[in-house]
């Protein structure tokens, strides 16, 4: 029963008490002649200011849970686009309170879930508010029937929900990991639904947070130590982390973010280029830009040293646009100068190739430096592409018709298969490092080199191998037939001065190239 249909029932059943009470006093006393010689009359009178304060109590209590009510609909019409009385966070605080202090619940593992939907992948540069808010309405709307059932599976009596401020917030109780992780695999499964038979034209990527909130612990610190885990889940592409007491220490530090927000203002980040060289024309026939932090306390730093501080700042497209904006600059540069140009690859992050306007983007800034779309080549991890499969694809399409091409990295580290290699139009793919480091020494790891570079020939693609260090590593590949070798063996990735200077300059092409 609601509680606020029970304390209207309190109310009135006290006030129906409380007027029989006050009749039988006053029939009570006429008998008796309103003499003092009977018990009776003096209870009832004595009874009816207590019946009359607890008319009034319940007819309060129900007043404020109609406010209350009232309040949260009109939040949640804001929120929702709807009027619902899904809990917000003081609400789903008193409830809480309420399971924490009860004693069947007493050494049974609490836990908090933060989960949000407008905090995904493609999230950061979704524009779409009103379907973000409907999505979120649809959502609390399934959260509060998954609830509902006594006994069920996710029984009310153990689980409820709040949203606050574009989060979800799930309190469970006596709940094992492994139940919590069902119900957190069935959440997904109940968002996606929802998308698909609605077709939303938005991509969502669900992140999970679980912090445990046993009575001991403040409850608001329980709702922020969720929240931590889940910004650690997205900024680690995990579909859920558990609360980890280092979260805590490192958001508390601050230090280390705001050193990389200062490096940025300050210009300190720098683009390489590392070339890459054809085997089969013996000469270097592109390059793949690279960000190196050029600290005045740390010294030059690769990326990755600094990039989950980057992440953790929000500075992953400001930093892509970086890049690219500074490619483009200097490719311009170069060709004004009539120096020696080559394409160049450049990696976007997850975020940024779902991002909106992340093609227009690109069309943008080409035009703007008045070079061609060919001299770019766009790196993205096969794992990007399984995030959502049909945008993933319909983007690929779209760049490649605009004359840009797609290269697949760190090739066999992902879901690397034949289908994705027919069925994705890629130009060429890396081979990641990981598996070049082995191939003079581990026969394994070698014959599974020669294998994705036949796959990959096969497919009609250019097979580039990342990572090459060394003389035998370079023949090995060489009879393998590898088309395009990147590594320190032919130069490590240089400034922009050193770079061209090495292609004006370099012993591997049997002469000078301006």
């Amino acid at each position: 029963m609601k509680s606020k249909t029970r304390h209207l029932i309190f109310s009135l059943a006290f006030g129906v008490l409380y007027v029989v009470l006050l009749i039988l006093a006053v029939a009570a006393a006429v008998s008796n002649g309103f003499g003092t010689g009977s018990f009776l009359p003096v209870f009832f009178l004595l009874l009816t200011p207590v019946m009359a304060g607890s008319f009034s109590y319940w007819i309060a209590m129900y007043i404020n849970q109609r406010s209350i009510v009232h309040s949260l609909e009109l939040e949640n019409l804001y929120a929702f686009g709807t009027k619902a009385s899904y809990f917000n966070l003081f609400a789903f605080e008193q409830k809480a309170n309420v399971f924490r202090r009860n004693p069947r619940f007493s050494g049974k593992p609490h836990a908090i879930i933060a989960f949000s939907a407008s905090e995904s992948a493609a999230g950061r540069g979704y524009r779409r508010n009103d379907e973000l808010i409907e999505i979120n309405g649809k959502i609390a709307f399934e959260l509060t029937k998954l609830f509902a059932k006594k006994g069920g599976k996710y029984d009310h009596r153990r689980h409820f929900f709040c949203f606050d401020r574009g989060t979800f917030l799930l309190y469970c109780v006596d709940r094992t990991d492994e139940q919590i992780e069902e119900l957190m695999n069935d959440i997904r499964a109940m968002v996606y639904s929802i998308l698909e038979q609605k077709r939303y034209h938005v991509f969502i990527q669900l992140f999970f947070g679980i912090a445990p909130a046993s009575p001991e612990i403040p409850l608001l610190d329980s709702v922020d130590n969720a929240l931590l885990a889940k910004d650690n889940a997205e900024n680690n592409f995990q579909t859920f982390s558990f609360y980890d007491p280092e979260f805590r220490r490192d958001a508390d530090a601050g230090g280390p973010i705001q050193e990389v927000i200062d490096a940025f203002d300050n210009g300190e980040f720098v683009v390489y280029y590392q070339p890459k060289y054809s085997l089969a024309k013996k000469e270097f026939v592109s390059s793949e830009a690279l960000i190196r932090w050029h600290s005045p306390e740390h010294g030059v730093l690769p990326p990755s040293k600094f990039m989950e501080r980057i992440d953790a700042a929000g500075l992953l497209h400001e930093l892509d646009n970086y890049v690219f904006v500074t490619v483009c600059a200097d490719l311009e540069e170069a060709i004004k100068k009539g120096r020696r140009v080559l394409p160049v690859s450049i990696n976007f992050s997850l975020y940024e190739f779902y991002s909106l306007d992340f093609l227009s983007s690109l069309i943008e800034t080409v035009n703007k430096h008045h070079i061609s779309p060919d001299l770019i080549e766009i790196e993205i991890t096969e794992t990007t592409t399984q995030v959502n499969q049909f945008l993933s694809l319909s983007i690929i399409k779209k760049l490649k018709e605009k004359g840009f091409r797609i290269l697949m990295d760190d090739f066999g580290v992902g879901y690397s298969n034949i289908g994705n290699l027919r069925r994705i139009p890629f130009d060429a793919i890396k081979i990641d490092k990981s598996f070049i480091d082995d191939i003079v020494t581990d026969e394994k790891a070698r014959e599974l080199v020669k294998y994705s570079i036949n796959l990959g020939r096969s497919a009609g693609l250019e097979v580039i191998a990342e990572g090459v260090d060394s003389t035998e590593q370079v023949d090995i590949l060489r009879r393998a037939k590898c088309d395009t070798i990147q590594g320190f063996y032919y130069s490590r990735a240089l400034p922009k001065d050193q770079y061209e200077a090495f292609l004006r300059e370099n012993p591997f092409e049997g002469g000078n190239k301006k």
